[in-house]
C-alpha cells in the first residue's frame, strides 16, 4: 500500500513539473516580440549572425544564439559569449537561452536550431521556442541516419520546425511543394527568398544575404538599414573565407560537410583560382562514418587534382580510393607541409586538426599584414 501511494505521488509530481514548465515556457515565449529559429544544411550560424546584426542595427534589442563551430551568445550588448558546456549538447538548452534573453530584456530572439533528428527539431519549435519566423536554408545531404537518405526525406524532417499560423522563409524553391504542404496545414505563410542583388557580399554567399534580407522584408524592416547592419555581423569561426598567406591561398571550407554543397563551392572557386593550381585537402572525423564514405566517392570526383588527406580514417579513405587514385593522395605529415601548396581548397570537417590548420593559416596571415 505504501508504496503505492509513493509511486502515485511521484507521477503527481512529475505531471506537476511538465505543466509548470510548460506555463513557464509560455511566459518566457510572451516576452519576445519576435522569434526568429534558423534551421537547414548548411549556413545557420551565418545566416543568424546576419540577421542579429540587421535587426539590431533597425533598432531592437536582439539575442542571438548560434550553435556553429564555436556555440556562442551574442547579448544585448552585442558582445559574443562563448557557451561553455559541461556535457554533450542537449536541445533543453534552448530554454536557457529563452531565460537569458528574458533576463536581458532582449525584443528580438534570433536562434539556430541545434536539434537534429525530426522529433527533437519539432520539440524544439513546438515545445520550446514557438517562433514567429522559421528559415529553412537549404536542404542537403547530411544527417543521414537522423534525417532520412534521400532529399525529399530531409526536406521533410527539416519541415518540423514550420511555426502555426506565422511565417517560414525558404532560401529557395527546391522543396517547395513539400514545405507548401505542411505550412497550408499550419495556415503559415510561406515566403522565398528573392536575389536582392546586392554588390557586396560581405565576406559570405550572396544566398545568405538574401535569406537574411527576406527574414528583414518578413519583419516589415528598412532593407536598406537591414543591409548596413549586416556589415558588421560577426561571422562565424568557421565559416568559408579566403586566407591569402605567402605563397599559399588557403580556402577555408572546412565547414561545407555534404558533397552537394562542397561541389557548389568548388565550382564557384574554378571561376577564379585555375584548377591546376587547387589542391584539396579532406580533414575527416571519426564519429561520421556515412560521411567517410560520402568523401571517397566525392574525392573520386575531384580526381584530377592533388589530394591531401588528414584527421582520422586516412589510410582507409586512401586504400578505397584504389590505385587509380595513389598517385595523387597524400597523407598529411606535417601542417608546415601545407605551405608548398599553391591554393588549397580544405573541406570535410573542422574538428581536431581542421582548427589547427585553420589557425596555422590565420596566424600566417596576421604575420604578412
Amino acid at each position: 500500500m505504501a508504496s503505492k501511494i509513493i509511486v502515485g505521488a511521484l507521477i503527481v509530481g512529475y505531471l506537476g513539473y511538465i505543466v509548470f514548465e510548460r506555463f513557464y515556457q509560455k511566459s518566457l515565449r510572451k516576452s519576445f516580440t519576435h522569434v526568429i529559429h534558423v534551421n537547414g544544411t548548411r549556413g545557420k550560424s551565418t545566416i543568424t549572425r546576419l540577421i542579429d546584426a540587421g535587426v539590431r542595427n533597425c533598432g531592437f534589442r536582439v539575442f542571438s544564439k548560434t550553435t556553429g563551430t564555436i556555440p556562442t551568445i551574442i547579448n544585448t550588448a552585442n558582445e559574443q559569449v562563448v557557451i561553455k558546456r559541461l556535457g554533450l549538447a542537449n536541445i533543453r538548452e534552448q530554454l536557457k537561452m529563452m531565460r537569458l534573453a528574458q533576463k536581458e530584456k532582449a525584443e528580438v530572439l534570433v536562434i539556430e536550431c541545434m536539434a537534429v533528428s525530426p522529433e527533437l527539431q519539432y520539440i524544439s519549435q513546438d515545445k520550446m521556442l514557438e517562433a514567429d519566423i522559421a528559415v529553412i536554408t537549404n536542404v542537403r545531404l547530411d544527417h543521414l541516419q537522423e534525417m532520412g537518405s534521400s532529399l525529399p526525406e530531409i526536406a521533410s524532417s527539416l519541415a518540423n520546425v514550420i511555426p502555426k499560423a506565422k511565417h517560414l522563409v525558404l532560401g529557395d524553391a527546391q522543396f517547395l511543394n513539400i514545405f507548401q504542404e505542411k505550412a497550408k496545414k499550419y495556415h503559415t505563410e510561406v515566403h522565398v527568398a528573392e536575389d536582392f542583388q546586392k554588390e557586396d557580399s560581405l565576406n559570405t554567399f550572396f544566398e545568405n544575404i538574401n535569406i537574411a534580407l527576406e527574414v528583414a522584408k518578413v519583419l516589415g524592416l528598412d532593407l536598406d538599414k537591414f543591409y548596413e547592419g549586416m556589415k558588421n555581423y560577426y561571422p562565424d569561426p568557421g565559416a568559408f573565407e579566403i586566407i591569402e598567406t605567402p605563397g599559399t591561398v588557403f580556402l577555408n571550407g572546412l565547414s561545407i560537410n555534404d558533397p552537394d554543397s562542397i561541389m557548389l563551392v568548388y565550382h564557384q572557386l574554378l571561376q577564379k583560382y585555375p584548377k591546376e593550381d587547387m589542391t584539396i585537402l579532406l580533414n575527416s572525423r571519426n564519429d561520421r562514418p556515412s560521411r567517410v564514405l560520402q568523401h571517397i566517392e566525392l574525392l573520386k570526383k575531384l580526381s584530377d587534382h592533388k589530394i591531401i588527406l588528414t584527421g582520422t580514417n586516412t589510410h582507409f579513405i586512401k586504400r578505397k580510393l584504389g590505385k587509380d587514385y595513389v598517385a595523387r593522395v597524400e597523407i598529411l605529415r606535417s601542417v608546415e607541409d601545407l605551405k608548398k601548396e599553391k591554393v588549397i581548397f580544405a573541406i570535410g570537417n573542422i574538428a581536431s586538426q581542421g582548427m589547427e590548420i585553420l589557425q596555422f593559416f590565420k596566424d600566417a596571415q596576421e604575420v604578412q599584414s
